[in-house]
């Protein structure tokens, strides 16, 4: 018994030792977007170091939500204030992750979750991104603190041990970027990540039109991956548990013709479920939206977004009247300077 104790007594304490050595090596490896439009890392990040229970309402989702919803200018329209917790192609299962960890630290009466994920055609995103980047996975899972929520998150992000771990610990993933690491990588302090736009991409416009199918006709339904249903049904589940209402939508993204189907299947999940559900794309004209405001087929551009969170929030607005207002938090007009600022740049 003796010598199995100092056994145990030994790992622990190698692992612990380990784990002082690896985690600020993993830190300055691992792969952070700090500039341009896609500075994810701080918009991440920077959510962990928000003022607690600030945040009334929470958008979450993939791509379409952060580059749709502008936190600022429906904090200009209404006083209300928000965060976009979103990241590219972020799967059901990883937003029902985010969902929690926001929860430790905000306290929003209404989540918003852009539902384009709920038919993605994957069960993992574990691999390249078209051979040109690291891997859906990686990118909602590099920013996120280790936690319990995370170890879950990586369970269900992968279907093999090795690539389990492999998004916990980074350091597997990035260990040959030394000829790749820059000053940032060394200075880089989680506790300092900042958002000003609140997890919002403002994408520039490309002056190119984008036609947008005719699909209002279309009224059958197509079934989901299994996988996604079942988390769509668990992120119900959990804003119920809560207590929390949930809004269902579908941001403006000129819907493709086979997309139309999926997406009415959601609509019907939602109405089983008695959920609020919104469709924006039947909403194109009264918006104001034209076929040039979007960056690229399915991306609002800045002032496809404007137009559109500027519509959100009087929408949102008269729905749900009761909804907490902080019109004059002087470090909500600074930032909204900054992005007028950035607007005119």
């Amino acid at each position: 018994m003796g010598d199995k104790r100092k056994f145990f007594v030994k790992t622990v304490a190698f692992l612990a030792l380990l784990a002082l050595i690896l985690v600020p090596v993993q830190r300055v490896m691992a792969r952070k977007s700090l500039s341009g439009a896609w500075d994810m890392t701080n918009k991440v990040v920077g959510f962990y170091n928000e003022a607690e229970d600030q945040f009334e309402v929470m958008f979450f989702g993939p791509s379409h939500a952060y580059a749709a919803f502008s936190p600022l200018v429906i904090w200009e329209e209404t006083g209300i204030k928000s965060y976009v917790f979103a990241t590219q192609q972020q799967p059901l299962w990883a937003t029902c992750t985010y969902i929690k960890e926001a929860l430790k630290h905000q306290s929003p009466a209404l989540i918003v979750v852009e539902v384009r994920m709920a038919w993605g055609e994957k069960e993992y995103y574990i691999e390249g991104n078209e051979g040109k980047d690291i891997g859906i996975t990686y990118s909602y899972m590099d920013d996120l603190p280790l936690s319990w929520n995370k170890v879950e998150l990586a369970m269900e992000s992968a279907p093999d041990w090795e690539n389990r771990l492999g998004t916990l610990f980074n350091f597997m993933m990035y260990h040959g970027r030394w000829d790749e690491l820059g000053r940032s990588d060394l200075t880089f302090r989680r506790d300092q990540a900042r958002d000003p736009y609140k997890g919002y991409v403002m994408l520039e416009p490309q002056g190119a039109s984008q036609p947008r199918p005719a699909v209002e006709d279309i009224q059958g339904t197509a079934p989901l991956l299994e996988k996604n249903r079942y988390w769509l049904e668990e992120i119900i589940k959990l804003c119920r548990e809560e207590g929390i209402e949930l809004w269902l939508v579908k941001s403006p993204s000129n819907l493709e013709a086979e997309e139309k189907p999926l997406l009415n299947t959601v609509k019907s999940i939602a109405a089983q479920n008695g959920v609020p559900f919104h469709d924006f794309n039947e909403d194109y004209w009264d918006i104001g939206l034209d076929e040039t405001m979007f960056y690229d087929a399915h991306h609002l551009d800045v002032t496809g977004a404007g137009k559109f969170s500027r519509y959100f929030a009087s929408a949102m607005a008269a729905a749900r009247p009761n909804l907490k207002t902080d019109p004059d938090d002087p470090v909500w007009a600074a930032d909204l300077e900054t992005y007028h600022e950035a607007l005119e740049g």
